[in-house]
């Protein structure tokens, strides 16, 4: 790859995302030192008056902010299935819409896809943070190398999600995302990916600001409901060759234990092994 690939940025917003996370979000992808040539954001389903009025002002501001709705919300998978098919540039960048991107983000990883032209997914660390982004409380830290990075996912999710950069035809080519229920629904994609053979790495830095606030640890990635997505996702990472049985039990009593524990033990969990990892 001898030139910067034209990127499309690919954020998901719903009406259940609060207006000034989703500003602070936007404003660090238009102020990155190399902006991607579409700002692509997915509507999913109706939006309250606050997050029209941010993205109203987007809109008139900055050009590159392309606005695609869903009349209904279909959910994070389906959303992303959309935008794929509705960006402009094969390859994507995914952004959330309360996280924050270090300005180089972009500039960094189209550097380090010009020196390893044949990965096709490539994420980062994040710096995680409560309420400020100035006040980390854990780096989510991952392996770099192809090798490395899918014997980790073997145990734990390989990517950031908010970080990755990758070809769109390989998303599609695999299936695309596919619907779990839950907050997330990539874990599984990355398997798809892997066992494909497609080469994938991680630049070790942190390029993003992920927001972890109490809300996070709430009711909607807790209970029964939750964890029946969770273990039929690892039931399909099992089947697709990625777990051994060993991996499978480790997943499966892990994942209880987390989603049935008190909120308040999670979160010093949580916290616990972001700081050790």
């Amino acid at each position: 790859m001898s030139h910067a690939p034209a990127l499309s940025i690919l954020l998901p917003v719903y009406r259940g995302d609060e207006p000034q996370p989703l500003r602070e979000a936007l404003q660090s992808l238009v102020e990155q030192t190399e902006p991607a040539e579409e700002l692509l954001v997915v509507a999913d389903g109706p939006l309250t008056p606050a997050l029209e009025k941010v993205l109203q002002d987007f809109q008139e501001q900055h050009a590159p902010l392309r606005l695609h709705r869903l009349p209904q919300n279909k959910g994070l998978a389906a959303a992303l299935n959309e935008g794929l098919a509705q960006a402009r540039f094969p390859w994507v960048a995914r952004m959330d819409a309360d996280d924050i991107c270090r300005s180089d983000r972009l500039a960094r990883q189209r550097a380090y896809l010009r020196q390893h032209p044949e990965l096709r997914v490539l994420g980062s660390w994040i710096a995680e943070f409560d309420k400020h982004p100035g006040e980390i409380k854990a780096i989510r830290r991952l392996p770099e190398k192809h090798a490395d990075v899918l014997r980790y996912a073997r145990w734990r999710c390989p990517f950031n999600h908010m970080t990755v950069l990758y070809h769109r035809d390989c998303i599609q080519q695999v299936g695309g995302y596919r619907d779990y229920g839950a907050v997330g629904d990539d874990y599984e994609l990355w398997a798809r990916l892997l066992m494909a053979g497609h080469q994938v790495a991680n630049i070790p830095e942190p390029l993003v600001y992920a927001r972890a606030s109490s809300a996070f640890f709430g009711t909607r990635r807790r209970g029964l409901s939750y964890l029946r997505h969770e273990w039929r996702e690892v039931w399909d990472l099992y089947r697709l060759g990625l777990l051994r049985v060993h991996h499978l039990l480790f997943h499966l009593v892990v994942k209880t234990m987390v989603r049935l524990a008190p909120a308040q033990l999670v979160k010093v969990f949580y916290w616990a092994i972001r700081k050790t990892s």
